[in-house]
Formats: C-alpha cells, sequence, structure tokens
C-alpha cells in the first residue's frame, strides 16, 4: 500500500502538458515519501544526507525531475572544495535520463528504483551529485550506479535568485531531448541534457 499511494503521489506530481514546477508544498510530501520509502544508498560514491524541506521539481509531459539536495550544502562549501567530492545532493527522474552523445543512459547504468502498480512496473531513475575542482575547475559530478561519473558539468558562476539550495530549469531541444538547468546556491550554474526513455 506504501509503495502504491507514493507511486500514485509521484506520477501526478510529475506528469503535465507544458513544463511547470511542482508546488513546493507538494514536491516536499513526494521527497519525503521517497526518502522514508528507499533510505539511504549504501554503495554511494557520494555520501548525501538529503533534505527533503529544500527539494524542487519541474513536469512537462510524462516526464518529471526532482533534486533534493544535500543538508550542508552551501556556497560557503563550494567555495571552499578541493580535489576530494563533497556531497550536493540526490536527482530522481520519471520517464527522461540523463543523456551524452545523443544517447540515453541505458538503466543499466542508473540507480533505478522500481514500483510495481497493477502488473505494470515503473522505474524512476537516481542520481547522485557530487562536486569538486578538477583541474582548477568547480565541477558537478554526476554518478548512475558505477564508480565512473556519468557526466562531469562545468560549474559556472552565475548569480541568480534562489528559494531553494537546489532550484531547477529546463528547456526543450528537440522532440525527445532537452536541458535541464541546475542553479546551485544562488551563485553557480550547470546544465545537464537529458533525453526521453524508451517505454
Amino acid at each position: 500500500m506504501k509503495q502504491l499511494l507514493l507511486l500514485t503521489a509521484l506520477c501526478a506530481a510529475l506528469t503535465a502538458q507544458a513544463q511547470e514546477k511542482v508546488p513546493s508544498e507538494e514536491v516536499q510530501k513526494i521527497a519525503r515519501r521517497v526518502l522514508d520509502q528507499f533510505g539511504e544508498t549504501s554503495d554511494a560514491q557520494v555520501k548525501i544526507a538529503p533534505d527533503a524541506e529544500h527539494a524542487d521539481a519541474l513536469k512537462a509531459g510524462d516526464a518529471g525531475i526532482m533534486v533534493i539536495p544535500d543538508k550542508k550544502l552551501t556556497a560557503e562549501l563550494l567555495e571552499k572544495v578541493g580535489a576530494d567530492l563533497v556531497p550536493v545532493g540526490q536527482l530522481y527522474f520519471k520517464s527522461v535520463a540523463p543523456a551524452k552523445d545523443g544517447k540515453v543512459t541505458a538503466n543499466d547504468k542508473l540507480r533505478v528504483l522500481t514500483f510495481e502498480d497493477k502488473g505494470n512496473s515503473i522505474r524512476i531513475p537516481l542520481c547522485l551529485l557530487g562536486a569538486r575542482k578538477r583541474d582548477g575547475q568547480l565541477e558537478l559530478v554526476v554518478f548512475g550506479n558505477e564508480k565512473t561519473p556519468l557526466a562531469q558539468l562545468t560549474l559556472r558562476k552565475a548569480e541568480s535568485s534562489s528559494g531553494n539550495p537546489i532550484e531547477l530549469s529546463g528547456e526543450k531541444q528537440g522532440d525527445d531531448t532537452g536541458v535541464l538547468t541546475l542553479s546551485i546556491v544562488g551563485k553557480y550554474k550547470a546544465a545537464l541534457t537529458v533525453m526521453k526513455q524508451a517505454d
């Protein structure tokens, strides 16, 4: 019953005809349910202490993306970061996933949470986010289920008004492709290409 309630809430919140923000109260409820259901990730490449109260989400058509920041994520933390990874947050997907070179990431390279509902399996990929400096450049590191990152994204300085530690926005690029922008602590931005997953 708990899985069914979670699935219903997540699917309802991440389904709409046009890109729009999910209301913060609704996102917080979904984030708390997700964390209650799945708890900690034992084999995490970077250990996240997720803060459900500051989650953010976008929805567009049957696709949706939710981010839950780490509780300790601050501008000061990122300013002092070195070569070692520091936790940034968790990124959940519905019907889309990170993409590279025109191809969507295969499920076997993602952490996939699976829900069973009336004989149907619904998969929700999860990526873990960390930050570090490499060659003097601050970067956002996106992990699936392997030690090697799915993506290493430049964190460029970009001031923005931010109600949450991480704010999501998106832009459609094609029928099946879009660019997700993560605005982090109101001072940095990174762009991640996402693509629709096969049914």
